[in-house]
């Protein structure tokens, strides 16, 4: 009653109400609608079985809705548009139900609590729209009707959902005619069902996807790239793939040709079943990932089998890659598999096998190699006893006779390893000499290790262009490598995590030094950090 009383000003622009327990909203803000110029409208915790109809008021720019449990509302498009921001959560039937509009387009966020039987329920698409981003999670199957109005590029991603049925499936009242979605990035996430193929059938139908992300998906447990799939599976020739097809819950995920020439980006992260298999038919550009000829970031994360069906005998990934992201991959042995990767300018290695080593690695540091960053942990072995031998021999263009030999340069700027032994050796510090501008040495892999030995500090103080340089989780390194102040390039050195380091190099530091970051060490150590205050301009102790 007294917010009944409380009949605001017919120019209010905001206005916000909090934790009412009456059973309906004041009329002047409901049927005899007093705020016609309200801009901005915030309604939390109250308990109204009536709410106001919010397409009335013409002026609104942001809505908030919050823990009121009995709103329901069937929201089209079109008016939400008309608006800047949207943000309802914890109501009936939704979670959280989120439109934005900021530089990079419309976005818009469904979480439902999982009892939602139709998108329709809740939203209306009732016209095209601008959207570019729809995220749904813990919602029923994404309708085609609902993309069909579309004529953008648009960013899908589904979580913790049914499935992509809806999409899948014909629309009535088109038949076969064939329909293309402007869906341009796919994002899925704990797919229940069928997903490998509700996706093989919706590919054929996205001309022009470009980024695909599949995580969590257990059921999806083979990968086939370039696959034709007009043709049937005893026209495709594969016996494998055939004798799978047949089986109702085969798990076969199949990438249609067109994904070769559209796809720039692919991430596949914990897809535990996940198997790659060659392709049945010729695909131009080569068989197993090579057919993505347009890829240029490639993730395959914890997805432990990914790699078992290939024999590491020839190439795997095609050669357009610019980032190359592998963790927890199973059989990996050597590089040589990815020495036809001329593009690549970055590459990431994570656990990959304690035996991996770093053959193979040359082709991507010299001519006709990018390769400028390089991440290899749980590798311990990596680097030992690599010679880059940075000469290669000139043949005669006629005769094929040897001629004096020519000194070859890294691409290589930055380096994270945890096999400091292996690296720390004359040929590779030479190498990479005129390079190396950031290292980062993890000591996982060195528990025990105590001291760097004179060879490898030696090594180390080949880096003459070193610009940045860490040591992390060495446990029982008592003191960081000598020769550091010969290092005349250095700005920044990081000490972190190694509580044993009880001093810095008696030798000194280099001149060049701007930054010394040490955090989690001893006392003794800090202590002597603040010793040098004025002597480095800028020193961190944590």
């Amino acid at each position: 009653m007294v917010l009944e009383c409380l009949r605001p000003h017919e120019n209010l622009e905001v206005l916000c109400i909090r934790g009412h327990r009456g059973p309906t909203c004041p009329t002047w803000l409901g049927d005899e609608l007093a705020v016609e110029a309200l801009q901005s409208l915030c309604l939390d915790g109250v308990s109204w079985k009536v709410f106001p109809s919010l397409r009335n008021m013409g002026d609104l720019c942001e809505l908030e809705i919050q823990d009121c449990p009995e709103f329901s509302s069937v929201i089209p498009t079109s008016w939400i548009e008309s608006l800047r921001r949207v943000t309802i959560e914890c109501v009936k039937l939704l979670k959280r139900f989120a439109y934005s509009k900021s530089s990079n387009g419309a976005q818009l966020e469904i979480i439902g609590w999982g009892d939602l039987q139709s998108l329709d329920q809740v939203l209306v698409f009732d016209k095209e729209t601008g959207l570019q981003k729809l995220t749904l999670e813990r919602c029923p199957p994404l309708e085609l009707k609902h993309l069909l109005v579309r004529n953008m590029q648009l960013t899908l991603i589904v979580r913790h959902s049914a499935g992509l049925a809806g999409l899948a499936g014909p629309l009535g009242g088109l038949g076969d005619v064939e329909w293309q979605l402007p869906v341009e990035h796919i994002e899925i996430c704990h797919l229940n069902g069928n997903s490998w193929n509700e996706l093989t059938e919706l590919f054929p139908h996205l001309p022009k996807l470009s980024k695909l992300e599949i995580r969590d998906c257990k059921n999806i447990k083979q990968l086939v790239v370039g696959v034709d799939l007009r043709q049937t599976a005893s026209d495709m020739g594969g016996g494998e793939i055939t004798a799978a097809t047949e089986e109702e819950d085969d798990g076969v995920l199949l990438f249609p040709s067109h994904l070769c020439d559209s796809l720039q980006k692919l991430k596949f992260l914990f897809c535990p079943e996940l198997v790659l298999v060659d392709s049945p038919t010729l695909v131009p550009g080569g068989g197993w990932l090579q057919a993505l000829r347009s890829l240029q970031r490639l993730s395959i994360k914890y997805c432990p089998k990914f790699l078992s069906a290939f024999s590491f005998s020839s190439h795997i990934f095609p050669s357009s890659l610019q980032f190359l992201e592998l963790t927890k991959l199973e059989g990996m042995v050597t590089l040589e598999p990815l020495s036809n990767l001329s593009s690549l300018t970055r590459l990431v290695l994570e656990f990959c096998g304690k035996d991996l080593k770093c053959q193979g690695l040359q082709s991507l540091l010299t001519t006709g190699g990018q390769l400028n960053e390089l991440e290899v942990r749980g590798s311990h072995i990596f680097f030992a006893n690599w010679d880059p031998n940075p000469r290669r021999a000139l043949e005669d263009a006629e005769g094929g006779e040897e001629q004096p030999t020519q000194l070859v340069s890294s691409t290589l700027r930055k380096l994270c390893t945890d096999d400091a032994a292996g690296l720390l050796a004359a040929p590779i510090c030479s190498f990479l000499s005129s390079s190396l501008t950031k290292l980062k040495l993890h000591g996982y892999g060195h528990e025990g290790l105590e001291h760097f030995s004179k060879e490898q500090e030696d090594a180390l103080q080949l880096l003459s262009s070193l610009q940045k340089l860490e040591f992390r989780h060495f446990r029982h390194l008592q003191q960081i490598p000598a020769g550091l102040c010969n290092l005349t390039s250095l700005k920044m050195l990081s000490i972190n995590h190694c509580p044993a380091v009880s001093s810095l190099p008696s030798d000194g530091l280099p001149k060049s030094l701007e930054k010394l970051d040490v955090y989690d060490c001893s006392e003794v150590l800090k202590r002597q950090c603040r010793w040098m205050l004025g002597t480095i301009p800028k020193i961190i102790r944590g």
